[in-house]
């Protein structure tokens, strides 16, 4: 996957989950500054501002990412200055950058970086969704596998056939109760499970 399908990629990923892209050159205090990409949250995530980054651009980023972190540097300060009350995320799309340098970045930004193998292979989507984990919305971190679970009915299968039945029956009503309960039940059970023993002794 060359530079440009991978920034695409990782848009397309996001406008999925809601955020917009802003396109043509994206302006803060009368600044222009040119991004491969830029996005905004929607309402609910209105406070976050993603642009991403091309690390395999040398000219863009400059030597070592210097240009980059610049860039970077003036567009938070820009947003001060224009107060705008967003989060600031640099997604890094390509090579990684030298670790100083992405250090320098954090100290203004946010910063997750997507490699090149990330995106290369079949099934990329969950290695992608892991490195946006943090501006994925929450569905789409669990996926719909964990969303659609019923804890309640996953504990009746796991006791199902147990020998007490009855017991399983008890520990699955105290647990509509609350953790006190099931305490209580299972201490019941035990000390009437051993009580026979402890008589005859």
């Amino acid at each position: 996957m060359n530079a440009s399908d991978a920034i695409a990629a990782v848009s397309e990923r996001l406008v999925a989950t809601g955020f917009e892209p802003i396109s043509g050159r994206f302006k803060v205090a009368a600044v222009s500054f040119d991004f491969p990409a830029v996005l905004t949250g929607k309402p609910e995530r209105g406070s976050d501002l993603v642009v991403v980054i091309d690390t395999s651009d040398n000219d863009a980023i400059g030597e070592r990412g210097v240009r980059a972190r610049q860039k970077l540097d003036a567009l938070t300060m820009a947003l001060d200055v224009a107060e705008w009350r967003v989060v600031v995320t640099a997604i890094l799309v390509g090579p990684p950058l030298p670790p100083a340098t992405v250090e320098e970045i954090t100290r203004t930004c946010r910063v997750l970086s997507v490699s090149q193998a990330t995106l290369d292979g079949r099934d990329t989507a969950p290695l992608l969704d892991d490195r946006l984990r943090v501006l994925l919305p929450l569905d789409a971190r669990l996926g719909e596998d964990v969303l659609a679970a019923d804890p309640l009915g996953q504990l009746e299968a796991q006791l199902r056939g147990t020998p007490d039945g009855r017991l399983a029956n008890q520990l699955i009503a105290a647990s509509l109760r609350g953790e006190d309960e099931v305490r209580r039940v299972l201490s019941r059970a035990i000390e009437a499970a051993v009580a026979p023993g402890l008589t005859s002794a």
